[in-house]
């Protein structure tokens, strides 16, 4: 009983913070299979697997899957790909709504040893997630860091290149990408 007390007195002492102090958002480690920007980073390595295995009808369906998901590329060579890849579709298909700001993404190479450094602007309040998928090579480390340089999620062991967090603002964050293996990783990079 006396334990029981303790805790609650406890309990009642973590809820009473100064006025106007503010907590940071506790990282989110774990993300849901079907999240959004997964399955885009997904569609896009399952599209570019196809393109390469010169598949059709593997390329149409992951260029169907990407269509549906909205995904929008960030750069000019990653929209020729997706216009090459959306040509693949059959003339007959279902036209499909997306929503209007879907996730981006874009598709990169770091060679052995090699860093990037990605900015992103992230919505307060709202959940934000960046996924990596790699199409080719080793899996690289990848570390988000808000604007205050404090590190807004941990990687964990089943999955160390997705990450899941609510911001507490509006605010810039650094996406950092590191390839510690012996060769070239080819990937592709979602933000939500």
């Amino acid at each position: 009983m006396k334990r029981l007390a303790s805790l609650s007195a406890l309990a009642l002492l973590a809820g009473c913070a100064a006025p106007g102090a503010v907590e940071p958002a506790a990282p989110v480690q774990t993300m849901a299979p079907t999240d959004r920007a997964e399955r885009v980073a997904e569609a896009l390595v399952m599209a570019e697997r196809a393109e390469r295995a010169q598949d059709p009808a593997a390329l149409a369906q992951a260029a169907a899957r990407l269509d549906r998901l909205g995904a929008k590329p960030e750069t000019a060579a990653d929209e020729a790909v997706m216009g090459r890849w959306l040509a693949s579709l059959p003339a007959d298909a279902q036209p499909m709504r997306g929503r209007a700001l879907g996730p981006a993404y874009r598709s990169a190479a770091l060679d052995p040893g090699a860093t990037t450094q990605l900015n992103q602007t992230f919505l307060g309040g709202r959940s934000a997630q960046i996924v990596l998928r790699v199409s080719r090579g080793p899996t690289p480390k990848l570390v988000v860091r808000d604007q205050s340089a404090r590190q807004v999620c941990k990687p964990v062991a089943d999955d160390p290149v997705k990450c899941r967090w609510v911001p507490l603002y509006t605010q810039r964050h650094s996406i950092e990408i590191v390839n510690t293996g012996p060769q070239m990783s080819e990937f592709y990079i979602v933000f939500d």
